[in-house]
């Protein structure tokens, strides 16, 4: 990934007519916020096209699903998009709902045809004109269309005019400004056309600058729309694991095909890769790998890590540059950490199979944070988590947040983690993986979205217990609709493997058993679809049964059972293409897994539950607009819009939205690590003070009661 050079600072026009989401929303909402009317954007179902979603408060003075209400929002937003005389946005679909509510109160799409579009229209082959040209064949009908359609809305704009409503002002204005658009303009046709040219740019508009997109062209099966994610735990490749396995670099990820077949897998790295001799001071246990071993990484089918932990720093900035070094060298991207602030801020954007997923990482400590020229993790802070996630939201299909963070050994999250995940799905995350904690917590769904609080140790040699019970968090994205599922593993001599039968279904229930303490449980294998923040398929809640806890977990010595790789269902089909209806039921919770809706029902065409911002602020490095007003909402039509219209006045429309505040740091005197004892445990920042985001209460289940010998006997025993 790279940076854009500082000295360039595209404006927003110019990001707006390459088809930045984001960009085109900007604009759009410097013309539609006086009228209280608020827009987000995103890609339609068609190709080439936009999707953009009107929102606004319900109004006693008009009738916001009145036709003439419709067709002059639509051409106002239309005349808007033709303005920005983009090349490659070639229509829009329009879709309108009140504030809040999730019920769509009407659609429209239509082919806009702007100069530059049809300008490269024209220099393409004859053959790859012929939609163009079917065109021309009706231009006269569509005239007539035009004329009499003007006729209609003169008469009642004339009604309206009578009424002296503020609606009417509106529409007025609406109507006005649209005449100005050209013939092509106006005679646009509410359809739905199949478009192929390109519209996602390949860069990415971050809370500190541009971020190039990385496309993952090597995928596990070309022919399944569904893109494959996978997440594992703690990975420390360190003396114990060296000892055991030797040079085999082949051997950890050999009975592990899934994380090989995933089109992406991930990990918490949780040790740098480095050959330097210098820990750092005043910390008890400092780990390291060599360099050479992350070729086990390759050989697993490892595509990104998280560096943001406590032990990513042990061999100080000498080491944090050899890791970043070795992992850019082997193609393995990396989040959490960096030299500097901004670099270790950056999310990864990874396109696969067409879809685009954004990871951040992030310490839930500021031990070893980054600075402006200091190299380092990426702490966590709330009004940062914000930025971050806000920024990209419109950019991207799906956002995962990963966070090491809570206390080692604790059988549950903490009202921290539980308070900071709730959050974070709240700024826009659609999944958040936890690490640390060394033992698996449980996952639950918050508001459709999934939470896994902690993946436990997955292939840990910083501890000498070498044969353990872990999962690995599986997860596919089609179609605005995501299937998670835990897949139980047993690990012995290092080897993670997954199982089913009876020690499968043991591990899986001791996830479901600490999860029950949640409002909304993680029950594997869930649907969730991303547009309605519901929950569209899970297994039935099971009866409920004795099982072991999951405290310390104590080493096994049962043998692996011959592994059946759990797996999307074959072959999905895509959905039919089209508008998507207003509402769609939810299957039963009862529903068998081989029929869910993540393989046979649309997604319901609701955006995501969120209240829109009412402030309008150019992204950061973006020049601001240089374009001339609509002369129907500046008077005489002059003039240059040179900063955003002034928020600091709440519009009526939008509900208002708190900034988040910075979360009190808290650098903790010693980072807990997986070799220490009880009395050492990390423990979680302590609680934040009143203005914060986090509020203190007790919720849930208390922590592990782990005692100290257990502690000792799990971690510090050689055998």
């Amino acid at each position: 990934m790279s940076y854009a050079g500082k000295d360039y600072q595209p404006s927003v026009m110019e990001l707006a007519r390459s088809g930045n989401f984001r960009a085109i929303a900007y604009w759009l909402n410097v013309f539609l916020l006086p009228h209280n009317l608020y827009a987000r954007v995103e890609a339609a179902p068609q190709s080439g096209c936009l999707q953009v979603l009107v929102e606004f408060h319900p109004s006693p003075e008009h009738d916001a699903k009145s036709p003439e209400f419709r067709s002059s929002l639509v051409r106002f937003i239309c005349h808007h998009l033709w303005k920005l005389n983009s090349e490659v946005i070639e229509g829009v679909q329009v879709i309108a709902r009140f504030v809040g509510k999730p019920q769509v109160l009407w659609q429209q799409s239509v082919r806009v045809m702007s100069p530059a579009r049809r300008a490269k229209l024209g220099r393409l082959p004859t053959r790859d004109r012929i939609s163009a040209d079917r065109l021309s064949s009706t231009q006269l009908r569509s005239r007539v269309q035009q004329v009499t359609r003007q006729k209609v809305q003169f008469r009642a704009l004339r009604s309206l005019m009578l009424t002296g409503t503020t609606a009417a002002a509106f529409i007025i204005g609406c109507w006005l400004g649209y005449s100005d658009a050209p013939t092509e303009q106006t005679s646009a046709s509410a359809s739905s056309i199949a478009l192929s040219s390109p519209l996602r740019p390949d860069t990415i508009l971050t809370a500190l600058g541009s971020l190039s997109v990385e496309k993952q062209e090597e995928v596990a099966d070309p022919n399944d729309p569904t893109a494959t994610l996978m997440f594992g735990g703690d990975v420390a490749l360190t003396d114990a694991y060296t000892e055991q396995v030797g040079a085999d670099q082949k051997w950890a990820f050999a009975a592990l095909k899934e994380f090989r077949e995933a089109d992406v897998a991930m990990v918490n790295l949780e040790s740098p890769f480095t050959t330097a001799t210098t820990p750092l001071p005043d910390k008890e246990y400092n780990f390291k790998m060599n360099p050479s071993e992350v070729q086990v990484l390759s050989n697993g089918g490892v595509d990104i890590v998280n560096l943001a932990n406590n032990h990513l720093m042990d061999y100080q900035t000498t080491g944090l540059t050899e890791t970043l070094k070795t992992l850019d060298e082997s193609g393995i991207h990396y989040v959490g950490a960096g030299r500097n602030t901004q670099e270790a801020r950056r999310p990864e954007i990874i396109e696969v199979k067409g879809q685009r997923i954004a990871y951040l990482g992030y310490y839930d400590a500021d031990f070893q944070a980054a600075g402006d020229t200091k190299g380092g993790t990426n702490a966590r802070q709330n009004d940062r988590v914000a930025a971050d996630i806000k920024a990209i939201r419109d950019q991207v299909d799906w956002v995962v947040v990963n966070y090491h963070w809570g206390v080692e050994l604790a059988k549950y999250p903490t009202d921290a983690q539980i308070d900071l995940a709730h959050f974070t799905i709240d700024q826009g995350a659609d999944l958040v993986v936890g690490h640390h904690p060394h033992v698996l917590q449980g996952a639950e769904i918050y508001k459709g979205r999934a939470i896994a609080y902690s993946l436990g140790n997955f292939i840990f040699g910083a501890s000498a217990r070498s044969d353990y019970d872990t999962a690995v968090l599986k997860v596919g994205l089609k179609d605005k609709q995501m299937k998670v599922e835990f897949l139980p593993v047993e690990v012995k001599d290092y080897q993670p493997q997954v199982v089913d039968g009876d020690r499968g279904t043991e591990i899986l229930n001791q996830i479901e058993n600490v999860s029950d303490i949640f409002q909304e449980p993680l029950r594997s294998p869930m649907v969730l679809d991303a547009r309605s923040n519901t929950i569209l398929s899970a297994p039935p809640k099971p009866t409920p049964a004795p099982a072991a806890p999951i405290d310390s977990p104590e080493p096994t010595h049962s043998e692996p059972q011959p592994d059946e790789t759990p797996a999307l269902d074959d072959a999905p089909q895509p959905f039919e293409s089209g508008t998507p209806a207003p509402q769609t039921e939810a299957p039963s919770s009862t529903q068998p897994w081989k029929n869910d809706a993540f393989i046979s029902a649309p997604s319901p065409m609701v955006a995501p539950d969120a209240s829109p911002s009412p402030t309008i602020v150019a992204p950061d490095g973006i020049a601001p607009i240089q374009a001339a007003p609509d002369p129907t909402l500046t008077p005489g039509g002059t003039g240059i819009i040179e900063t955003a219209p002034d928020a600091t006045a709440p519009m009526p429309m939008v509900v208002p939205e708190t900034t988040p505040a910075p979360s009190s740091e808290v650098p903790p005197n010693h980072q807990g690590d997986a070799t220490i004892d009880s009395d050492h445990l990390e423990v979680a920042p302590s609680p934040k003070p009143l203005n914060s985001l986090e509020p203190i209460k007790k919720r849930y289940a208390e922590s592990s009661s782990t005692s100290d010998s257990e502690v000792a006997a799990i971690f510090l025993t050689r055998e």
